[in-house]
């Protein structure tokens, strides 16, 4: 089934969404990460628009019919490097672009702020997550073990657009 979608936006998220957004990635939490629940702090979520008000900070959400359906954020990290975070997609959407379009919004705008690096951490529950950012030229640089869960860093370094 292809979906159409142009009905799907990708945007800077506004004060309005929080709730939606809370209520997005907690679920997806408490659904399909229950045991490694603790790993995720979610402090960020109680406004998320003041936490990422840096120059060099964004949340992004997938839009679709009036409905928050998909998170992504960039946290600067150092200078040059930045941190992506809260990669989800509702369940029933997955499997469809949206996680990817985020995921190409969240590098634009990553390159666009001279970020020369971008790092993800996603245990191994985040298949999906991993995947995707595998698929988007993420490579593996450390594997944290502990024993509730195994945690993965991985790292993309940007390039010109002529060269990606």
């Amino acid at each position: 089934m292809q979906l159409n979608h142009n009905a799907m936006q990708v945007r800077p998220i506004k004060p309005a969404d929080t709730p939606q957004v809370k209520s997005l990635i907690n679920t997806i939490l408490d659904l399909e990460f229950t045991s490694a629940r603790k790993a995720y702090t979610c402090f960020d979520l109680n406004d998320p628009v003041q936490y990422y008000s840096g120059k060099k900070d964004i949340f992004l959400v997938a839009e679709k019919d009036g409905k928050i359906i998909g998170t992504v954020a960039i946290k600067e990290d150092a200078p040059d490097t930045a941190l992506l975070r809260r990669v989800f997609v509702h369940k029933d959407f997955r499997g469809q672009g949206y996680g990817e379009k985020l995921l190409k919004k969240a590098l634009e705008f990553c390159f666009e702020h001279d970020y020369h690096t971008v790092n993800f951490r996603g245990s191994e529950k985040m298949q999906s997550a991993l995947k995707l950012c595998v698929k988007q030229g993420f490579l593996e640089q450390d594997v944290t073990v502990s024993p509730d869960f195994k945690m993965f860093i991985l790292t993309k370094k940007l390039k010109p657009p002529a060269a990606r």
